[in-house]
């Protein structure tokens, strides 16, 4: 009798960390972005705050919960999966252009920590990589 539990536990895994990986990889081909990009493609920041290091952009991600619950026939109950998470995204722009980015996120996937910081990111990934925009 096939195991679908220790399966899809594994397809949650590694989609949390792919998700991780592509936030971990803006982290490095977002910098230089101009400001101007940053909001075609990640839209307007929820938070923007300035100090004397530049301009902080902060989004603020909750994506809804998901679940499933699956029957054990064995305990005769059932085993509940779910997924939910939030983010929050830090630019740091300096004379229009991004500097830094950091990442706060609670995640109950330990490994995959800042996968719920991929939504952000993902957009302007994708443009920068089709050249519809470019880091100076």
């Amino acid at each position: 009798m096939p195991r679908p539990l220790p399966a899809l536990l594994l397809l949650v895994a590694a989609c949390a960390a792919r998700d991780a990986s592509i936030a971990n990889d803006a982290q490095l081909r977002l910098i230089g972005l101009r400001a101007d990009d940053l909001r075609l493609c990640s839209g307007v920041p929820d938070r923007r705050e300035t100090s004397d290091g530049g301009e902080f952009w902060t989004y603020v991600r909750t994506p809804p919960s998901s679940g499933l619950s699956l029957p054990v026939p064995v305990a005769g109950g059932a085993v509940s999966l779910s997924s939910s998470s939030n983010c929050y995204v830090t630019f740091q722009v300096v004379q229009g252009h991004v500097t830094r980015i950091g990442y706060s996120a609670a995640s109950e996937f330990g490994l995959a920590r800042d996968s719920a910081c991929a939504p952000v990111v993902q957009g302007c990934l994708r443009m920068l990589d089709q050249g519809m925009i470019q880091r100076d």
